[in-house]
């Protein structure tokens, strides 16, 4: 019974609530027990000066952090811990935090990063889990079909010979002396983009070359040996080697899996802490007056 309890997610949600009440009074604990004219630097106080800074809250790896930290460090980390509890106890003395908006929006964010922190403590990757959040965010990790291929550009108008005749005898020069990818660049005219196009998306080659030009990039056979074309874009003729073309695909799991454990571990912490966050806005009454 006793153990079926600790596995009910209903349990841990109920203490992410107790822990983040818990864990809030201790961080503000010592800010509030101590003289209004003094500042008390402890261990304490710099690790949740630390850890606010840094948005993040890991305990372990900040004491960690702070007992490796060399001395120049530490001394800057003291002097501005100092520095800013003392500009904002001087804002609070003078008024500046009563209605203040900006204020507000910070003292929500803290407990936000401390519903975050204890979230982040609670939350496991199991195996059995991440496959079910694979399988039901499987288009999360399609990948989009990739072409490789380089170009050798023919400008319209660009000398008294017509286009598609400098294109027919530039095609015939390109195989004849079997010029490969990387020596394209001697050929042809300048053009507005690149030359070479590695693993790019139908959509990326759409943005430089134009719809009709993928369309008829769709039409070749990949050969690494051999000039294609011409090709018409939205900026004249192109000769076209296409090295490579990979069609679109989802992967198995094995081949994304550190991908999908991050993505599962965040959307679990999100949710643990929305839900205790939850928690505090149930012992609320709310009063409609619109």
């Amino acid at each position: 019974m006793i153990s079926k309890l600790i596995r009910d997610p209903l349990v841990h949600f109920s203490l992410i609530g107790a822990a983040l009440f818990g864990v809030y009074e201790q961080l503000k604990a010592p800010e509030a027990a101590s003289d209004p004219h003094t500042i008390l630097v402890d261990r304490d106080a710099l690790l949740t000066f630390m850890q606010y800074r840094s948005t993040r809250f890991e305990p372990e790896q900040a004491s960690q952090r702070l007992d490796n930290m060399p001395e120049p460090e530490r001394e800057q980390l003291i002097h501005d811990f100092v520095r800013e509890e003392a500009l904002y106890r001087q804002a609070e003395a003078l008024g500046m935090t009563e209605n203040d908006y900006i204020i507000r929006r910070r003292s929500v964010q803290k407990l936000e990063f401390i519903a975050q922190g204890v979230a982040e403590q609670v939350v496991s990757v199991e195996p059995d889990a991440v496959q079910a959040y694979f399988d039901s965010h499987t288009q999360d990790y399609y990948e989009e079909p990739s072409y490789t291929f380089t170009h050798v550009f023919v400008k319209p108008d660009a000398s008294s010979e017509s286009a598609p005749e400098r294109a027919q005898k530039l095609l015939t020069e390109l195989n004849d002396q079997q010029v490969e990818f990387s020596s394209a660049t001697g050929f042809g005219d300048r053009f507005l983009y690149n030359r070479n196009y590695v693993e790019r998306t139908p959509e990326f080659i759409a943005s430089h070359f134009g719809e009709g030009f993928r369309a008829q990039l769709a039409e070749l056979t990949a050969d690494s040996g051999r000039w294609q074309g011409p090709v018409v874009s939205n900026h004249g003729l192109h000769l076209v080697m296409l090295s490579e073309y990979r069609p679109g695909r989802l992967p198995e799991l094995a081949e994304v899996r550190s991908r999908v454990e991050q993505d599962f571990r965040l959307s679990q912490e999100k949710q643990k802490q929305e839900l205790a966050i939850q928690q505090i806005v149930e012992q609320y009454d709310v009063e409609y007056r619109l």
